[in-house]
């Protein structure tokens, strides 16, 4: 049974943030937090992950609806990255559509990869393409999620564009793996968790990458523009080793 119904989800976070708003409770799995402020009453999507989260999440939420916070406060990253053990995403057993191709990256090449290289081969899992990518800009995004009760990794659409490095994509996949040697039942993000995937050689630069490009991760994708884009690059990179 979650701590707070709908109704006073929305009533402490309008009491905390000093805003009218408007509330849509959601199940996705890659974008926790979407919200507009050019419009009255605020418009707000959250998934229902919030409503298990504890007064300082939501003092931290409301400090970024009331405009007070710039960009997502740590507190509400750090509970949607380790949320308490007994609100853990309780995966639904479902039919999936497993489609690992996409547009510029191919999820089974790169599991198979990553699989090899630092697990043995140990991994028996499935990897997916999650749902379309949101079409509007959003505030909070998880990259992959990894179903316990479907041995099912999902990785979010906005990483099949063709900015992004195929080297972070793969440590994107390492980090869902890790979770698949887990229970289900403790913190995800443990302290053993945490030293595995900081094991990785990859670790340092893909913070720093994540950190640099959170716009291209948050926006909504524009994939015809993003193509044109790197094919320009190219053709330049070309020209410029071009033997005169």
């Amino acid at each position: 049974m979650p701590r707070l119904t709908r109704d006073q989800l929305l009533t402490e976070l309008q009491r905390r943030s000093g805003r009218t708003i408007s509330l849509v409770l959601t199940s996705n799995a890659c974008t926790y937090v979407t919200f507009t402020t050019a419009r009255q009453p605020l418009r707000l999507r959250l998934q229902r992950l919030f409503l298990d989260a504890p007064d300082e999440v939501l003092d931290a939420l409301a400090r970024w609806l009331s405009g007070r916070e710039k960009c997502c406060p740590p507190q509400v990253r750090e509970f949607i990255d380790s949320p308490p053990a007994h609100v853990q995403r309780v995966t639904r057993s479902k039919r999936r559509w497993i489609h690992h191709r996409g547009r510029c990256h191919d999820l089974a090449r790169i599991l198979d990869q990553v699989n090899r290289r630092f697990f043995l081969g140990r991994v028996a899992v499935q990897i997916t393409w999650g749902r379309s990518a949101s079409r509007r800009n959003v505030r909070a995004r998880t990259l992959g999620a990894y179903y316990f009760g479907e041995h099912i990794i999902t990785i979010n659409p906005v990483l099949d564009q063709p900015q992004i490095p195929e080297w972070f994509l793969a440590f994107t996949v390492y980090h869902e793996c890790l979770h698949s040697f887990q229970s289900g039942r403790g913190r995800p993000h443990d302290r053993k968790f945490q030293a595995d995937l900081r094991r990785h050689p990859d670790y340092a630069a893909a913070v720093r990458w994540e950190k640099a490009n959170i716009r291209l991760l948050t926006r909504r994708p524009d994939y015809e523009r993003a193509t044109w884009r790197v094919r320009l690059g190219r053709f330049l990179a070309d020209q410029l080793n071009f033997p005169w």
